[in-house]
């Protein structure tokens, strides 16, 4: 009875010794679809700040959208945006996502900003062309926050707002897009919102995101009349002095105001508003 018991025992131990660990979290970077018991590696997936190359969920890079019109519409958006965030070095890929669910753009510390394929063709196809350009120009933000050192806030959701603001400012600076244009580029930023308040994929809420575009458009409008040229520094200050003492205390849909620019603007004076150093 007691062998009988010593090949049970070691049958299991042998058996157990055998299952293969690894992450076995499906929605992590490094999932491992082969894994049989989870070892605590799994790297959580999160916000605009999140690719890791070596991970299994993180996809492969690449420089087409697989449409010739698409590419030359995202290629002449990538330049007009490196010449608006001067000083900002990014170099910007395709980043093809190993799935739909893991739509997603990301900037990285290292110079790249990665726009998901799933994510170019959902935001079209759900708001069309023009939220694409803000959600490019929301990583540049985050790149002029890795350039400076601002991405260390206490709250997740500051740097996310912040860089929606710089979005929402390169929006109405250099695009001056028609009222009705641009509701598709609000829509777009209020359906990315969210309630994970705890999370660390956390963006803030609809109401905050929205509040945090528009209050960049209006800082951008403004500058078109009044002819102020900012610097990276200033508008930091700006955007995140609103942030913090208005848009996430506030829990209401903001009340979008009309914007309207100056009239016969030459692209010489436009140029003269970009942010410096």
């Amino acid at each position: 009875m007691k062998h009988i018991l010593y090949l049970l025992l070691l049958f299991i131990i042998v058996f157990n010794s055998c299952k293969e660990e690894g992450c076995t979290n499906q929605n992590s970077f490094n999932y491992n679809s082969s894994a049989e018991e989870d070892d605590g590696s799994c790297k959580e997936m999160y916000g605009c700040l999140g690719f890791a190359s070596d991970m299994t969920n993180s996809g492969t890079l690449g420089v087409t959208t697989n449409n010739q019109y698409y590419d030359i519409k995202m290629n002449e958006e990538v330049i007009i945006q490196k010449d608006f965030f001067s000083g900002i070095p990014a170099s910007v890929f395709i980043l093809y996502e190993p799935s739909a669910i893991y739509k997603n753009a990301y900037a990285t510390t290292d110079g790249r900003i990665l726009f998901g394929y799933h994510m170019f063709y959902y935001t079209i196809a759900s708001y069309g062309e023009l939220p694409v350009a803000g959600i490019l120009a929301h990583e540049f933000g985050h790149r002029v926050q890795f350039i400076h050192g601002w991405n260390d806030y206490s709250a997740n959701s500051h740097r996310e707002l912040e860089a929606d603001a710089f979005s929402g400012f390169y929006m109405a600076l250099r695009k001056q897009w028609a009222w009705s244009q641009i509701q598709n580029y609000y829509a777009n930023v209020y359906a990315t919102g969210d309630y994970n308040f705890n999370h660390t994929s956390h963006h803030g809420t609809p109401q905050q995101r929205l509040a945090a575009a528009n209050f960049g458009v209006q800082v951008g409008a403004d500058a078109l009349q009044s002819g102020t040229e900012y610097t990276y520094l200033e508008l930091h200050t700006i955007f995140n002095t609103e942030i913090k003492n208005n848009i996430t205390a506030s829990k209401k849909i903001p009340q979008l105001k009309e914007v309207k620019y100056p009239e016969n603007i030459t692209e010489e004076y436009i140029r003269s508003l970009f942010p410096v150093e």
